[in-house]
């Protein structure tokens, strides 16, 4: 592996890292209450899933399921497995979808937050640990994850740091 795809790989993770604390952030008492129907790191799995790139994805989706449950869960385990299932069933739904805009992001995004809370609450289910469910949850989390996935499609489809260099070239000259 050439150095710069480990460098890639590191500043991902790191990446990765921080949209899993700042979601523990948003979780804080005194936030407001919808923060905590937003699942922030879903752009990760949506980013992989539409640039068909990484092949080895689904293991990096497994280990943020084990950040995730080491953060939110009451076991480990089941965000392992959710976070997984998403990271297929997105893959497998971008191989048929040809669109790549913020339009699709927002889908995927609200997708893969249905797939991730319901995989994970039957995951948890035989454990006894699945706490209550509602549809309205379901349906604010694939909302507020679908919204957030498509203002970071619609930030990457603007490509500001081309335009910052090209702003950058043309004060120079």
């Amino acid at each position: 592996m050439s150095p710069g795809g480990i460098e890639s790989r590191a500043k991902i993770a790191a990446l990765a890292v921080v949209t899993l604390v700042v979601q523990r952030v948003l979780g804080l008492p005194g936030m407001p209450a919808w923060f905590g129907h937003l699942i922030l790191p879903m752009i990760w799995i949506v980013a992989a899933a539409l640039g068909r790139k990484e092949r080895h994805w689904p293991y990096g989706a497994l280990l943020l399921g084990l950040a995730w449950d080491l953060l939110f869960g009451p076991v480990i385990g089941p965000g392992g497995i959710a976070w997984t299932a998403a990271c297929l069933s997105l893959y497998g739904l971008a191989s048929v979808v040809a669109d790549r805009s913020p339009l699709a992001w927002a889908a995927f995004g609200a997708v893969g937050a249905v797939v991730v809370i319901f995989v994970q609450r039957l995951a948890l289910a035989p454990l006894g640990l699945a706490n209550y469910f509602s549809i309205s949850q379901l349906m604010w989390s694939a909302i507020f994850t679908g919204l957030w996935c498509g203002f970071v499609g619609m930030v990457l489809a603007l490509d500001l740091g081309k335009h910052w260099r090209a702003y950058q070239v043309r004060k120079l000259r």
